[in-house]
């Protein structure tokens, strides 16, 4: 009458097994669900090199991104019109232009691009005054990753020059920086040439 208890434990440690084989393929599946929902701005790479500076591009003010001494890899620029071109620099392709991906946060826009002959080549997207993006961009404390179809990522860090500058460009049209300097010396020249007021007696 004393056997059936150890089968009786046999078959309980047996069905605590499976159960705790069952908790171990259940926690990879979930661990496998939860790879498969990560999206692409997760898996972001490092900041990329370089410093934001204000520049001249063909007479209009605009601000690039990139190392030293070395062709920018990304540039906005303000239009005569108020709006914002966005340009990444470097990207010289064939065939149907792919779309532009900006992403700020958890905001994402796909923009419609042209290529401009460099050199270097450069895809440029075009946003209107109104368009919130330009807001974005010059408010966030996030990286700014920009996409061009298959390429890496371009993940830009964000800087307060970036608000700075767009808020100018929302202003209108402005006399170029490199200009500015240039007209201050010569009213200060003309100024030192003028003859002298005569006295008066």
């Amino acid at each position: 009458m004393a056997r059936p208890v150890p089968l009786l434990v046999l078959v309980l440690l047996a069905g605590c097994a499976r159960s705790e084989d069952a908790s171990v393929v259940a926690a990879n599946s979930e661990l496998q669900a939860v790879e498969q929902v990560r999206t692409p701005e997760q898996d972001d790479e490092a900041l990329a090199l370089g410093d934001w500076r204000e520049t001249l591009q063909d007479e209009n003010n605009a601000l690039e991104f990139g190392p030293a001494g070395a062709p920018p890899l990304f540039s906005l620029r303000c239009d005569a019109r108020r709006s914002v071109y966005v340009q990444h620099h470097g990207s010289a392709q064939a065939g149907d232009l792919p779309m532009m991906l900006v992403t700020v946060g958890s905001e994402t826009r796909r923009l419609a691009v042209t290529g401009v002959a460099g050199p270097p080549p450069m895809l440029r997207a075009s946003l209107s005054p109104s368009d919130t993006l330009i807001n974005i961009l010059g408010t966030t404390t996030t990286p700014i990753t920009v996409r061009i179809g298959d390429t890496e990522p371009l993940v830009l860090p964000p800087a307060p020059i970036v608000g700075a500058f767009l808020t100018r460009c929302e202003s209108g049209p402005q006399t170029p920086q490199a200009n500015r300097s240039v007209d201050a010396n010569a009213s200060t020249e003309a100024n030192a040439a003028a003859p002298a007021p005569p006295a008066r007696r």
